[in-house]
């Protein structure tokens, strides 16, 4: 845990979007994030809050590796035989190197005959060509605790070796499932370690008794012990 992400570049790397990503737009929310990509911190843009929120809960489930954004075009042809284009907002390895091109789109239209008969086309064209696979994130795939949990990821995605020591020290020493709060409490850790210990959860270091936010009074367990 102490050592899995750690001498990162302090300058992050620049968004990889061959699409440009405006720097603001009235009524849109759009911008950058920091992720850190192995040694490096990354710059990942994204032009809507659900693509935000769509890249959050990508990047921190278990076997990622790598994510872009704003993919060069793709040609392809249309359900009526016309030639057009498609751009994926994403494009996601996972740490066996399988790539997942990803459209973020609004429930409503994800659900509707056009959009479902274009990107089966699309699907045709991209597999085998950019990606191994073709998905839709709308907002109604981003599920409260795993969008939850991947924010405190993030919030706590850079190690604090001088902490993190000592909580995974203690964390070995969990014979029953706790409260991480009276975990935290009861090692004499305090508040402070409770990044560390959400970083434990990331990790597989410790693991939750339950799926469910990661909050003080969620319990978690060491497997080690059972």
């Amino acid at each position: 845990m102490i050592s899995a992400e750690k001498h990162f570049r302090q300058t992050p790397a620049k968004s990889r979007a061959v699409l440009p990503i405006p720097k603001s737009s009235k009524g849109h929310f759009v911008g950058e994030l920091v992720f850190n990509r192995g040694g490096q911190r990354q710059r990942l843009g994204f032009g809507s809050l659900v693509e935000h929120d769509a890249a959050l809960c990508l990047i921190y489930q278990p076997n990622f590796l790598d994510i872009e954004e704003q993919l060069a075009a793709l040609p392809f042809v249309l359900p009526n035989g016309d030639a057009s284009r498609h751009f994926f907002d994403y494009r996601v390895t996972n740490t066996s190197l399988r790539r997942t091109c990803i459209s973020v789109k609004r429930e409503c239209e994800a659900k509707t005959y056009e959009y479902r008969a274009m990107i089966a086309k699309v699907k045709k064209a991209a597999i085998g060509n950019i990606c191994d696979d073709v998905k839709t994130i709308t907002e109604r795939n981003i599920h409260p605790i795993t969008l939850h949990n991947a924010k405190l990821f993030h919030a706590a995605r850079d190690p604090q070796p001088s902490i993190d020591e000592v909580v995974f020290r203690e964390l070995q020493n969990i014979s029953s499932p706790v409260q991480i709060s009276e975990f935290l409490e009861r090692s004499g850790i305090g508040g402070d370690g409770f990044r560390s210990v959400a970083r434990a959860i990331r990790f597989s270091y410790i693991h939750q008794l339950e799926k469910e936010r990661i909050t003080g009074r969620a319990f978690i367990f060491n497997r080690a012990a059972d």
